[in-house]
């Protein structure tokens, strides 16, 4: 067991809990019913003006006022799915205080509500076993900040000590943290079933914190491109700490194959964009590199396809996924283009869907069955 795991966590937290009936006094909200249809709730006395914001609505909802301050509404019937939603009260955005399912990130949360599919959904808990997420914080002397990462580990890791397994990097998005993959992304759920299926290998799956703290000298673009500037000056130094820190760390405290056919690394929107960086410019640590809606700028990546021959030979697997009404689906498709004119073997899975979870959630799912496969 590694001696600095500060909290270990079964893969059963931060499920959903349909109508909170565990309570002596049940919480109001969020209540989902069988026919999908979903009452919500929050106290919030004075105010004018309470409403209903995210993706289970198409536009904001009204709230109607009851006795105490109390206000309340039901919408649907939902499909099956997983939502998230907040509450707008006289304009300041909430998450509902009832409901313990939140998406965390550095922005402002989220709450989050499933409607459960018949039969379950591959991201939902499934009479299978379980693995294991493992919550760390050390001090990074690369960085020089304290910081977090999770580690997955698969059914059956603590009791046989002989086995090696192949790993995943798994890095996540812009305003996202490294606790994030795991709660709105499914990740260990979506692995537990499809290793309980056979259909994926059992695989460790690391997840950092994906920032770098700014330098006292790094001072922020200026402009519409501002986000793509503090990137290309970001990725190189969280590259730094996840190769030359993180993966030895990782590598001595848990039953880790050896080489680059046992690593993979994949990630979503930054994180995407931070796999093809970190993956086509160290193919030989990386044999497997997934991008989901990856942030892809020509200045920044396409400087690491000049041997095309030396990442046909070192590669098993280039998996670009994007949704046609995504807002990177362009720098995605030119980029998939630029690898087509080089000649580089890669996999492009161009699909229906926008910039969201469900996209990300059907791409991780896609994505793992593929990773370490015998050829």
């Amino acid at each position: 067991m590694p001696h600095f795991v500060s909290a270990t966590v079964a893969v059963l937290l931060f499920t959903a809990i349909p109508a909170m009936s565990y309570l002596i006094q049940p919480a109001r909200s969020p209540v989902i019913r069988a026919d999908g249809t979903v009452t919500l709730a929050v106290t919030a006395p004075g105010a004018a003006s309470v409403q209903v914001t995210g993706n289970l609505v198409t536009e904001p909802v009204p709230m109607t006022a009851e006795a105490e301050g109390n206000w309340s509404v039901t919408i649907g019937p939902l499909a099956p799915g997983m939502y998230f939603y907040a509450f707008d009260v006289d304009g300041l955005r909430l998450p509902d205080t009832a409901n313990p399912w939140v998406h965390a990130g550095l922005g402002a949360g989220t709450s989050i509500l499933l409607v459960p599919a018949v039969p379950p959904a591959f991201y939902e808990e499934q009479d299978v076993p379980r693995g294991t997420a493992h919550l760390h914080r050390h001090h990074s002397h690369i960085l020089g900040d304290e910081r977090g990462y999770e580690v997955y580990t698969p059914p059956g890791y603590a009791s046989d000590t002989d086995r090696r397994y192949p790993v995943l990097f798994l890095l996540h998005g812009y305003t996202d943290t490294e606790v994030t993959w795991r709660i709105s992304g499914r990740a260990d759920v979506i692995l537990d079933n499809l290793i309980a299926r056979g259909d994926a290998v059992p695989m460790i799956v690391v997840r950092p914190f994906g920032y770098a703290p700014r330098r006292t000298d790094d001072v922020a673009g200026e402009g519409a491109d501002a986000w793509m500037h503090w990137f290309e000056r970001v990725t190189p130094r969280f590259q730094a700490y996840l190769l030359d820190e993180l993966l030895p760390r990782v590598e001595a405290d848990y039953q880790l194959r050896a080489g680059a056919d046992h690593r993979a690394i994949a990630g979503l929107s930054m994180g995407g964009g931070q796999s093809l960086f970190v993956g086509l410019g160290n193919p030989e640590i990386f044999a497997w590199i997934g991008a989901f809606s990856a942030s892809v700028f020509r200045t920044l990546h396409g400087q690491l396809l000049t041997d095309p021959a030396e990442l046909n030979r070192r590669l098993s697997l280039l998996w670009i996924g994007c949704g046609h009404d995504d807002f990177l689906y362009n720098a995605n498709t030119a980029f998939l283009q630029r690898l087509d004119d080089l000649g580089i073997r890669h996999t492009a899975h161009l699909t229906a869907g926008d910039h969201s979870w469900p996209v990300w959630h059907q791409y991780l799912h896609q994505l793992l069955p593929l990773l370490f496969a015998q050829p």
